[in-house]
């Protein structure tokens, strides 16, 4: 029966249309027909996430984890409200389908990690980055302040150009703790070292490459997408083509780090660095965002897991 409708308003149609020549009338003639586009996005909370669009939609679906979500909403800002209150670190899948006036679809799909209120003051602490199968790359951090270590993030270069992520587990942690990284090999023994009424936590970054050697930057993020929190900058200087940062990766990084404060001046000169010459932090943790902060240590005298001591290498 439907066929036989279908065939007889095909046939209204022609019966309609002129003999000879004819025109061609589009009904979407002056419409925009590209897909919308999502502008920003990000919790506000742990419980309502904001999403953006460049003109106004109809949202027709939501859902977190597959559960569905409040939807059938217009406009172009939408807060929608999650399901759930999600704890700190906590990674959950949101899915957003939105149409335009003319019923064209977009479908997002958001990766969303439940905030943490309590992010401690860190700073990059120590790091080698000229590893060996018997001193493999890892970087330190030290705790300034008490807090706990959800969904905070390390990185071998910007968002856009790291190698790898890592996202921190929950730690609560007291002023003068530390992390200690390992970043491309699985450290073996304890998981905590303590002393000094201090404790040092032990972790695998699960990296498949290793830091970039002699020119990179590590930088530390609050979260994803969220405040830079500390940053080093190392060069051996010897590519001019890149404003002597050795790489584009570690000029752009470096571009990034000046221009939300988190460094200042000329990178850390790298040149003598080896797998048993490190860099490491001032004692203490003393940060001024600038290569003054570091020093480069003797040979066999990296203090990884215990507090830094000042054994300069003078060559």
């Amino acid at each position: 029966m439907r066929i036989i409708t279908i065939l007889a308003m095909i046939l209204l149609i022609l019966s309609g249309c002129p003999y000879g020549p004819g025109r061609i009338y589009d009904s979407f003639l002056g419409q925009d027909m590209t897909l919308p586009k999502v502008l920003s996005y990000g919790l506000e909370d742990n419980q309502t996430f904001k999403i953006v669009y460049d003109r106004v939609v109809y949202l027709a679906d939501a859902e977190l984890d597959g559960r569905k979500l409040k939807g059938n909403m217009e406009g172009s800002i939408f807060d929608i409200r999650l399901s759930r209150t999600l704890s700190r670190g906590e990674r959950a899948i949101l899915s957003v389908t939105a149409e335009t006036e003319i019923g064209n679809t977009l479908r997002s799909s958001f990766i969303v990690i439940g905030r943490n209120e309590d992010i401690p003051h860190t700073v990059i602490n120590e790091a080698s980055i000229q590893g060996t199968g018997d001193a493999p790359d890892r970087v330190e951090l030290l705790f300034l302040e008490e807090g706990n270590t959800a969904g905070m993030v390390l990185r071998d270069g910007t968002a856009e150009g790291a190698n790898h992520s890592y996202y921190l587990p929950q730690i609560d942690v007291q002023p003068g703790d530390m992390l200690l990284i390992y970043w491309n090999a699985e450290h073996t023994g304890d998981d905590t070292v303590s002393g000094n009424g201090h404790t040092t936590h032990i972790a695998d970054a699960g990296s498949d490459t290793t830091l970039s050697g002699t020119n990179g930057t590590l930088i530390l993020y609050a979260e994803e997408n969220g405040d830079i929190m500390d940053g080093m900058v190392y060069t051996t200087g010897d590519n001019p083509n890149s404003d002597g940062y050795g790489n584009d990766r570690t000029r752009d990084a470096a571009r990034l780090l000046r221009e939300e404060g988190q460094w200042a001046g000329e990178p850390i000169d790298s040149n003598l660095v080896t797998s048993s010459r490190v860099l490491a932090r001032l004692p203490g943790g003393w940060d001024t965002n600038t290569s003054e902060d570091f020093f480069i240590t003797e040979p066999r005298k990296s203090t990884f897991g215990y507090p830094n001591e000042y054994f300069p290498y003078e060559p």
